[in-house]
């Protein structure tokens, strides 16, 4: 509910306005004031987003309030009552940027109507304001969730983003806690993480400030600035009012059985990748972690699926394997494509919990080629401190299980896979980008892999593959239009014409107008 203060001299006509008020715009919480120096007073007190001012007072007059106000208090509405209808009395109250000048004796259609429509001003600065401070949220968010990620870019404008926010930022340090629940997720609503805010900065003196949002359903950060902030008693507390929020508080008060978390405190915000790494760290190696996590995620969904890729290792069907792991890649790819961090926390729950278990209690030829190359990804995703480039190591995952997957299948697949290439060469060849980093693309191969592959099963590299179509095209053309050199060029994927004049006669030892010339002989011969 808004608030709105009167403030008048005479205790009847000041009555009367309260009561005209409360009858008819209940809405409002009414204070009132007898002048204006208690009306100044009161302020920090009544909070009022209207003041209802009589301009003719002893003392400070209605207008000089006003024009307080505007100065001190600009957000504070206005509306001004006198008995004087002169332009003057009128001009100096719009200068003071009052809503609204009423007349003595008020009439309460007038009044009404009055607060109505500061009512609508009040509100659209409602609406401005939540814009504001959303668009505010998102880009802190935003900043920290790439700062996490590894990006030191973002550090500055993250400092700039809390000091907007009014974080000190001078002689403080800051703790970093993040929090993994099951399946079900945190419940959401919009109320809650600002609650838990305000009674955490309530309940640790320390604590100076505190950045609390969700990444995800699943994932929940902290980020809080103080002195002698200790991580431990930070996460218990954290841990036992979502227990309590979720309504899932035990009788020993530490009902975080469906929730793992874990946090460091550091003394730079420029140390915030490291801290995220070593975090995600403590919690998938520690042994307390390990058995939070698998009772987080130890549900049917699960065993159904590790049942499916136990199922294919035990028969070494690598191409189901392979479809059911670059299905799930994609998948988590997708979730996190606006969040690195989340990115890295997904893999790492796949790789160890869903994927690893499987691979060491299965022993047959595939899952000893494939524990290798998750080995090898959770080693990079791990390693405390880390500011990797995920999507690379997410790439090269998949291109790993793909090339594991066609050395399984045997030259049928490999066969397939250069047809592919070929076909694509033959489609694309006056593309000027295709090389190979597209090519391997197209079949999720990684670059220099498929340039063995090509030769392995072609004979030639691709390179000369490529050169050799564009080539014979480029002769189509010589022989069927009179386009120029440097069209020829073009359409054929040089940029430039001098070097495709040089290929060309290297190719067949004479120049594309030697050739051209020399076909038009045969064909009047020909005629002949």
């Amino acid at each position: 509910m808004p608030n709105i203060m009167v403030i008048d001299d005479e205790e009847m006509i000041r009555a009367g306005i309260v009561s005209i008020i409360r009858r008819l715009a209940p809405q409002w919480t009414v204070s009132e004031c007898k002048d204006a120096q208690s009306a100044m007073r009161n302020i920090p007190l009544d909070k009022p987003d209207l003041m209802l001012i009589d301009i003719s007072m002893p003392g400070m007059d209605g207008l000089e309030l006003a024009h307080f106000l505007k100065e001190h208090h600009p957000a504070i509405l206005k509306i001004v009552l006198t008995g004087h209808d002169k332009f003057a009395y009128v001009q100096n109250a719009m200068r003071a940027d009052v809503v609204d000048y009423l007349l003595k004796p008020i009439i309460r259609e007038e009044l009404v109507e009055a607060l109505e429509k500061a009512e609508r001003l009040f509100n659209e600065r409602a609406q401005v304001q939540q814009e504001v401070e959303l668009a505010r949220t998102k880009r802190l968010e935003q900043a920290l969730l790439e700062l996490l990620s590894g990006d030191l870019h973002s550090e500055e404008q993250l400092k700039q983003l809390l000091l907007d926010n009014g974080w000190s930022l001078n002689e403080v340090e800051y703790s970093f806690l993040m929090l993994i629940r099951d399946e079900d997720g945190f419940p959401q609503y919009d109320e809650i993480v600002p609650k838990l805010r305000e009674s955490f900065l309530a309940n640790f003196e320390e604590v100076e400030n505190s950045y609390a949002f969700f990444a995800d359903s699943r994932h929940f950060f902290v980020l809080s600035s103080g002195r002698n902030l200790g991580i431990d008693v930070i996460r218990q507390w954290w841990l036992e009012a979502w227990a309590a929020e979720s309504g899932e508080l035990g009788h020993n008060n530490t009902g975080n059985q469906h929730i793992a978390a874990a946090g460091a405190s550091f003394a730079s915000l420029g140390n915030l990748p490291e801290v995220f790494g070593d975090t995600i760290h403590e919690i998938y190696s520690s042994e307390t972690g390990q058995k939070k996590l698998d009772s987080i995620y130890g549900d049917k969904e699960r065993n159904d699926q590790q049942n499916q890729i136990r199922i294919a290792l035990e028969t070494n069907d690598s191409e189901s394997l392979s479809d059911y792991l670059d299905g799930e890649l994609k998948v988590i790819k997708q979730q996190a494509q606006d969040h690195h961090s989340i990115l890295q926390l997904r893999l790492i729950h796949f790789l160890l919990i869903m994927l690893l278990p499987v691979l060491n209690q299965t022993e047959s030829k595939l899952s000893l080629s494939l524990r290798e190359i998750v080995a090898n990804a959770l080693s990079r995703l791990a390693l405390p401190g880390s500011t990797i480039h995920l999507l690379t190591i997410l790439s090269e995952l998949e291109g790993r299980i793909r090339i594991m997957s066609l050395n399984l299948t045997g030259t049928v697949e490999k066969n397939k896979v250069i047809e592919i290439v070929k076909d694509y060469i033959h489609k694309y060849y006056g593309d000027k980008s295709l090389k190979l980093e597209a090519l391997s693309k197209i079949v999720h191969l990684n670059p220099n892999y498929l340039s063995d592959l090509f030769k392995e099963v072609t004979g030639e590299n691709y390179l000369v593959f490529l050169t050799s179509v564009r080539m014979n095209h480029a002769k189509k053309l010589l022989r069927e239009t009179h386009l120029k050199n440097y069209e020829i060029s073009d359409k054929t994927g040089y940029s430039s014409a001098k070097y495709f004049c040089k290929l060309f006669r290297q190719h067949y030892g004479m120049t594309p107008s030697e050739y051209r010339n020399r076909a038009e002989l045969t064909i009047e011969l020909e005629a002949e």
